[in-house]
């Protein structure tokens, strides 16, 4: 028996091994599908900012930090324990960076406020561009469904609200909104005269239909476990997000060779060496 009994220890660890290196990984190179639950809550709920460089065709354009601040609810009472989280009834998305517009010849500066509920669902979103001259202001809400856009600058003081339904096509909302100050580096992203969905009245979903997989990426000689994410965008193209097992931005890849790379990892010397 006791001969007996260590192959089978031994097959069993092996057969075991086998099944959790195919789960993780599965018979392809991006590895087994996760949920996109499990996913999103480690990106809400994530304990660090992202510092991001920003890089088109490998040359460095400027950074942005990205950043998610939870809404949180604490128990009340005199019997419960200070600081304690009840619940969250929302989130904040904050983004704020700079960027060198080579077609203009200075540097961009924005913000970005994006708030969501417990659902994850888009209640508001406000941003600000500024490159002098020249100052733009964007909100919009889920309620209303209106995008109001403020300018003051080189292009005088004015404002315009339209509503959201009539925006589907990005390539045009880039031209009638952005002008020359961002359009250069939107368009690199938008196919052109590729509307999202047809004109009118209903609600503007601003949101793309993820898939989550388990992945891993090289740093050096040791590989790293991580989330892929991929999202189909109009126009045969795809946005892909690395992220770590504890929710922080890694690396974000548009079409037009741009790419968002985490500052505090080296992953495009590690890209490279997979």
């Amino acid at each position: 028996m006791r001969r007996l009994a260590f192959p089978v220890i031994l097959l069993f660890w092996l057969v075991m091994n086998a099944l959790l290196w195919r789960a993780e990984y599965g018979d392809t190179g991006r590895g087994s599908r996760v949920s996109n639950d499990v996913v999103f809550d480690k990106i809400f709920n994530a304990p660090d900012a992202s510092n991001l460089r920003v890089f088109q065709n490998g040359q460095s354009l400027g950074f942005i930090r990205w950043e998610i601040i939870p809404d949180e609810v604490y128990f009340a009472g005199t019997n419960q324990p200070a600081g304690r989280v009840e619940s969250i009834k929302g989130y904040t998305l904050a983004l704020d960076g700079r960027l060198d517009v080579e077609s203009l010849q200075g540097k961009l500066r924005f913000t970005l406020r994006s708030t969501l509920d417990a659902d994850l669902e888009w209640q508001s979103v406000s941003a600000t561009l500024d490159m002098p001259p020249s100052t733009w202001e964007f909100a919009a809400a889920a309620t209303n469904q209106v995008l109001i856009v403020k300018h003051d600058g080189a292009l005088g003081q004015w404002e315009r609200t339209t509503p959201l339904g009539q925006l589907r096509n990005p390539a045009a909302l880039a031209e009638q909104f952005a002008g020359p100050l961002v359009a250069p580096l939107l368009k690199p992203l938008l196919p052109p005269n590729v509307p999202l969905g047809q004109a009118g009245t209903a609600p503007l979903v601003l949101g793309l239909e993820w898939v989550v997989y388990n992945d891993a990426i090289r740093f050096g000689s040791t590989r790293v476990r991580i989330y892929r994410l991929e999202a189909k965008l109009p126009g045969e193209r795809a946005v892909t997000v690395l992220v770590s097992r504890v929710g922080e931005i890694l690396r974000v890849t548009f079409p037009g060779q741009l790419e968002f790379i985490n500052e505090n990892i080296p992953l495009r010397k590690a890209a490279a060496n997979d």
